[in-house]
């Protein structure tokens, strides 16, 4: 199947949101909020992270088992069409000032083409949404096998083209501050554990409440994700308010989302933050058996 044909596949559903057809498999976005909170304890969405789900006939097939059925020839196109599908339902939301964290399976794009190719699918389909360039964090999971100075060049034709990086597992390790340095990002995930191994004493904290003062004022935004305790919370708040991420906080939903309803833009009556875990439905309309058991594959995912 041709790149074309792909996203000709790609359609817009009676209800608002984008979906795709790719042979036996329906393509849809989830997507899950991260959060900055301010001082009288309300949550604003600062940010989504687009997740996808694939189906056959009604039953969810996690993305793991959807993509080693993905031929090699297609598969640069068919993750491309992932990230249209998180540009265009997070466009369709038409909330102004947030940004999309898409993910990038870097070794598909290690030629100068394919860099070109998919930067371009980028810019269309940023336009097609209405969202800025900037507002669309391409997330570069780096590999050992992985190129360093291809993924520096990747990474570079994305800035020049206003797209911004996001990278994961930052633990403040020389190689974290390599990447700093060779991707410029404007978001960084920290690494969970390595946050756990400071937050057990007061030095500690100070040190991480340093790290995400330095990375703010070189224009970086932490995020701190797999809230699901209220700990975390606290954490983050002796931090000094890193963007939060988590179940805890919502839970991912396909496209389209409740979060205008639940979590409505600033001046908007916004939501408090929870001081437990939202029961069932809390943050989330009725759901199909569908939606319900696409939440068991995990907090990550293209």
């Amino acid at each position: 199947m041709s790149e074309r044909s792909i996203f000709s596949n790609l359609v817009r559903q009676p209800d608002g949101a984008f979906s795709a057809v790719y042979g036996p498999y329906l393509l849809q976005s989830a997507l899950q909020p991260i959060f900055s909170e301010d001082q009288a304890g309300h949550l604003q969405i600062a940010a989504f992270k687009g997740l996808i789900r694939a189906s056959i006939k009604g039953e969810p097939i996690a993305p793991t088992d959807f993509f080693r059925t993905v031929p090699e020839e297609e598969c640069a196109a068919v993750d491309g069409l992932c990230r249209s599908l998180h540009i265009l339902n997070t466009g369709a939301l038409g909330r102004q000032g947030v940004a999309l964290l898409v993910n990038f399976q870097t070794g598909f794009y290690g030629t100068s083409q394919a860099m070109r190719q998919e930067v371009e699918r980028l810019r269309l389909s940023a336009h097609q949404a209405g969202m800025a360039p900037e507002a669309i964090a391409c997330e570069i999971h780096e590999h050992p096998l992985d190129d360093p100075d291809e993924l520096a060049e990747f990474a570079a034709r994305l800035h020049e083209s206003g797209f911004s990086i996001a990278i994961d597992d930052y633990a403040g390790e020389d190689r974290d501050l390599d990447r700093l340095e060779r991707l410029r990002p404007q978001f960084v995930t920290f690494d969970t554990a390595w946050l756990h191994g400071f937050a057990e004493n007061s030095a500690g904290l100070a040190l991480l409440r340093i790290v995400v003062g330095q990375l703010g004022q070189n224009g970086i935004r932490a995020i701190v994700a797999g809230i699901e305790e209220p700990d975390m919370i606290a954490l983050c708040r002796e931090m000094g308010g890193p963007l939060m991420q988590g179940y805890l906080l919502a839970r991912p939903e396909i496209a389209p989302t409740s979060f205008n309803a639940t979590f409505p833009e600033t001046g908007e009556a916004p939501s408090r933050m929870p001081a437990q875990a939202p029961s069932a439905g809390t943050h989330a309309p009725a759901e199909t058996r569908l939606q319900r058991s696409q939440r068991q594959f995990g907090r990550r995912g293209v």
